[in-house]
This record gives C-alpha cells, structure tokens and sequence, in this order.
C-alpha cells in the first residue's frame, strides 16, 4: 500500500479503506471494476468509504492476496 497517500488520508478514511480491503482480500470481485478497462482482469479498482475515495489493486488468487498501489481521497 502506497505508505503516503494512507498516511496522510484523515481517521475516517484511513479506517474505511482498511475495512474495504479486507472486504476485498475475501472478494475480490464485489462491486469492483477492472483496470483498464478491457485489460488485465487482476487488476482491478473499488470505491470505498461511500465513494469518497478510489483504491487501485492487484488481485493474485493463486495466493489469496491484494496489493494496494494507488489510492485516491476525493473526501
């Protein structure tokens, strides 16, 4: 996870996006939209915290793991 973009994120959504990725570390596919579009389907973005923000991911499911590299506050 990029370290400071969550760092700098408020309480609220700092809490919001822990919660939306473990979420996502169970189901990686629920209410998530593949990124690009038409690209790679393990890379995949999802809205959280009421769509106040937007967190880039990679699924690998061989592994059972997400990895966060881009998050956006729109707050």
């Amino acid at each position: 996870m990029p370290r400071i973009q969550f760092h700098t994120l408020p309480t609220q959504a700092r809490d919001a996006l822990i919660e939306r990725a473990v979420e996502l570390a169970s189901k990686p596919w629920d209410d998530v939209h593949l990124r690009p579009p038409g690209g790679d389907t393990s890379f995949r973005e999802a809205v959280f915290d009421h769509g106040r923000g937007l967190l880039g991911f990679h699924v690998n499911e061989d592994a059972l793991l997400i990895r966060i590299f881009d998050i956006v506050w729109l707050g």
